[in-house]
């Protein structure tokens, strides 16, 4: 009984010993030159048995188990995996049948091993090591290549797996990276999408600086494209393309000066007093009038006018001297230019006054 049971089993390890497995691994697209490579697979068993059992099985020879690569008539190279089962001698009779258990454990797992280089071998990496966990999806960013197991990654993608971008700073999430280079969304600009573009990048006409524009000189506005005016027209008009509309009241390329008045004029002379009239300002807040003789400005004299008057009677004057008199508009605290005369008063004490019609603003003497 125990011989025909182990003697059945033998006949199962010889069946298993001889089966070999033949895989061929060829790529998914085929090589130019039509070479392919062979794979074997062999399971080798050997069971050392009592000399003077009833039970025989053909010695084999021993190697260890692993890779080795052979050369076949045709000159191509071949890979061969053998595993060798060494089992310690059993009793014929299987009194204790731990032994065929653990023969058939090792045999399961030689089968699992078997299992796991064909799926290699199916990828197209047999026997060249490092395929083990590779995605050959490539993370949707590269082409999986058979012959060298490995991506081939697209341009702006890298790493094992290509899953690892190679744009800079991975376009810093405000952008895509497309070919090595980031293609940035809308309101950032740069290499890697770092910096906030301006208004129409500042037409040129200024930098950018954190999304904001700083205008180069003659230029205003939130993109740079109002040509700026002199000065700003110094808050005495407004800046309309480039060039200043002024208030009222002033004028110049920058708005910076006040109409003076135009014709002064003596009206009325006496002794002691000289009544002049000029041209009123539109826009004028007040009139400025000075007036000394002529040979000494230190005696100056100076009276405010209100916008409301064109005219002054000077008084208090001494008969007989010339007079400079002078009158000023002024807006803001700007003074204008001065329209001028000179007057004499009459020599002598009089009690008439002379009335003067109105002559070109030169100057006019008095007797």
């Amino acid at each position: 009984m125990s011989t025909g049971l182990l003697w059945r089993a033998l006949c199962l390890l010889t069946i298993l010993c001889t089966v070999s497995h033949h895989v061929c691994c060829i790529a998914n697209q085929p090589d130019p030159s039509g070479t392919e490579q062979g794979l074997t697979f062999s399971h080798v068993y050997k069971i050392d048995v009592s000399g003077n059992s009833s039970c025989t099985v053909e010695h084999l020879p021993s190697h260890e188990t692993g890779l080795q690569q052979g050369t076949t008539t045709s000159g191509e190279n071949d890979i061969v995996f053998k595993h060798n089962i060494r089992l310690q001698t059993p009793k014929c009779n299987c009194e204790e049948s731990e032994s065929f258990k653990d023969l058939l454990y090792r045999i399961n797992g030689l089968e699992e091993e078997v299992n796991y280089l064909k799926t290699q071998c199916t990828q197209g990496c047999c026997g060249r090591g490092g395929a083990a966990g590779v995605d050959t999806s490539c993370s949707d960013h590269g082409t999986y290549q058979h012959d060298t197991c490995s991506c081939l990654c697209n341009p702006g993608w890298e790493g094992p797996d290509c899953s690892v971008s190679s744009c800079p700073d991975e376009c810093s999430d405000n952008g895509r990276c497309v070919d090595g280079k980031c293609v940035c969304y809308e309101g950032y600009t740069g290499a890697d999408c770092s910096q906030m573009t301006c208004p129409a990048d500042c037409n040129d006409k200024g930098q950018c600086v954190d999304g904001k524009c700083v205008c180069f000189p003659h230029f205003s506005g939130e993109d740079c494209s109002i040509p700026k005016c002199p000065n700003d027209c110094v808050g005495n008009g407004q800046c309309v393309d480039g060039q200043c509309v002024c208030e009222e009241g002033f004028y110049g390329e920058d708005c910076s000066l006040v109409f003076g008045p135009q014709g002064l004029r003596l009206v009325q002379v006496t002794d002691v007093s000289l009544l002049v009239e000029w041209e009123s300002v539109r826009g004028a807040e007040y009139y400025m009038l000075t007036y000394h003789p002529k040979f000494d400005e230190g005696a100056m004299e100076q009276v405010q006018i209100p916008n409301s008057e064109n005219s002054y009677l000077i008084t208090g004057l001494t008969p007989g001297v010339t007079y400079i008199v002078q009158v000023y508009a002024v807006i803001k605290k700007i003074q204008s230019e001065a329209d001028m005369i000179e007057a004499t008063t009459v020599a002598g004490k009089s009690e008439k006054s002379r009335f003067l019609s109105y002559v070109a603003p030169d100057a006019i003497q008095t007797d």
